[in-house]
């Protein structure tokens, strides 16, 4: 579940990534467990539901699909 984060703490958590070349603009997804960061673009939600393991890659795919799909009939 999303939860805010006040000014102080992002700003120090922007800091940190600036190592990273991270986007002012971008997105990530911080793995804690493995260590690992990715960027992502919004476009991309299948991939962040995959790696959250709400649901499987494949369905994720298969739900893009279909929003994309209506979205084109409106």
């Amino acid at each position: 579940m999303a939860k805010k984060i006040d000014n102080y703490t992002m700003e120090a958590i922007k800091q940190l990534l600036q190592q990273y070349n991270v986007k002012e603009d971008g997105c990530i997804v911080i793995d804690l467990k493995n260590n690992l960061m990715t960027e992502y673009d919004e476009t991309g939600i299948s991939d962040l539901m995959g790696i959250r393991g709400t649901i499987s890659d494949e369905r994720a795919k298969e739900w893009l699909k279909e929003i994309e799909e209506l979205r084109e009939g409106w």
